[in-house]
């Protein structure tokens, strides 16, 4: 009895370890903003020092971006958010570790914003070759690594290459996420630049993880990119990586249809909603979908919507994390100070509508608190200790939240020490 009893255990620990979750956001900006003077303050008005407070909050992991050279973007793009050069990300990185967050490095490679519609190579890099193009990739992302371990910044995460359905470093990296590609770009090339910074990664940081990261713009075309990557066996990986914005993306059944095909397509990679949000007063600019009437544009209708992303997340159980994008959005004692609104400090452009703190007050939105459900609370298998686990008829999630009952959402859950799967 001893011996089963011992053995449920080790694999109910190994189960917990394996069922790791992580949640936090994209806070790039956050160093920016409070060199600006920034106040941070929870929801009942009191000012916090901004990481401390979502540590205790539940959060336990933060993604940051870097470009090759941000002072070779546009003064917009600046002023969008295009400042993190290597320095800034050493010192918020190494913030982000001393407060005990695991830390993902978002290589954009480029010296601004790349996504589906745009992938400039660096300025400094457009007269090489192919060839040189590889070679380069690997000598730049050896220098960051090794600058950011000496900085005290080593990433745990590391994303080679920022939404990268439609390929990176344009033209010659250019690719379709179905296969083929543009005049001048080709699949070989794409793969040949991802397969070079891998290894660099591997080379640096081999604890690390990497990460694939592409968007759903078209979302039929996420598996067919990753069926395509099959084909490159140079270009390994560990986890996929999806930016999901219902705005732009639309409701949660196509996300839940697209992590349903990668799970059973590539059963063996976690997945990680490494950018979302929805705004608590106005959609998103240039939203394609409108859910305000499932989630009204407001802090609770926010809330709400992180809720029901929670909930439709947790029936995947290789989905193991989630980012909010850009959470420290303020401008509480920058523009808005002392009941006056002052546009001064032009270091920034419009309003970000999904954060999650007041853009005026600086108030932690309801959002915020909500997001550490997805990796469950203290409680659940922990105490299981106290009573033999093979009698214990709780349900348990994989990450070992306690259940009031059986579960009839589908998933994957622990009832008397074994897995269960719910249908």
């Amino acid at each position: 009895m001893k011996k089963t009893l011992l053995l449920t255990l080790c694999l109910m620990l190994t189960t917990m370890v394996s069922a790791q979750k992580y949640v936090g956001g994209d806070i790039s900006m956050l160093k920016k903003f409070l060199d600006e003077g920034a106040v941070y303050k929870d929801k009942d008005g009191n000012a916090v020092e901004p990481l401390s407070f979502m540590k205790t909050e539940g959060w336990n992991a933060m993604r940051v971006r870097l470009f090759v050279d941000p002072s070779k973007a546009s003064a917009q793009h600046k002023k969008e958010g295009v400042i993190q050069d290597l320095d800034y990300v050493k010192a918020l990185g190494k913030s982000i570790k001393e407060a005990g967050f695991q830390f993902m490095l978002d290589f954009h490679y480029s010296d601004t914003w790349t996504d589906p519609g745009k992938h400039a190579t660096p300025s400094a890099w457009t007269s090489l070759n192919v060839e040189q193009m590889k070679a380069k990739i690997a000598e730049y992302t050896k220098q960051c690594l090794q600058e950011l371990k000496q900085a005290g910044a080593e990433p745990d995460f590391i994303q080679t290459g920022n939404e990268i359905t439609t390929g990176m470093l344009w033209l010659t990296g250019q690719i379709y996420a179905g296969g083929g590609a543009p005049a001048g770009g080709s699949w070989n090339n794409f793969a040949g630049y991802l397969a070079s910074a891998i290894k660099a990664c591997n080379e640096e940081c081999p604890q690390a993880k990497i990460v694939i990261h592409t968007e759903m713009h078209a979302p039929a075309d996420v598996p067919k990119f990753y069926n395509n990557l099959k084909n490159y066996q140079d270009v390994k990986y560990d986890i996929i990586g999806l930016s999901y914005y219902p705005d732009f993306h639309g409701d949660l059944t196509v996300l839940d249809n697209t992590l349903t095909t990668l799970e059973t397509n590539y059963p063996d990679k976690k997945i990680m909603i490494v950018e979302t949000g929805y705004g608590f007063e106005w959609q998103l600019s240039g939203a394609k979908h409108n859910f305000t009437s499932k989630w009204p544009v407001s802090e609770d209708g926010q809330k709400l919507f992180t809720t029901d992303l929670i909930a439709a997340l947790q029936t995947h159980p290789n989905v193991n994390g989630l980012f909010w994008w850009y959470p420290e959005y303020t401008l509480n004692n920058i523009v808005f100070k002392n009941d006056s609104e002052d546009w001064s400090k032009d270091f920034t452009s419009g309003y970000w509508n999904a954060a999650l703190f007041h853009y005026k007050t600086g108030r932690a939105l309801s959002a915020l608190y909500e997001l550490k459900n997805f990796v469950g609370d203290d409680t659940g298998i922990d105490a299981m200790n106290h009573e033999p686990i093979t009698n214990n008829r709780s349900w348990y999630t994989l990450d070992g939240r306690r259940l009031s009952a059986q579960p009839t959402q589908k998933g994957i859950y622990i009832h008397q020490g074994k897995k269960v799967i719910v249908k």
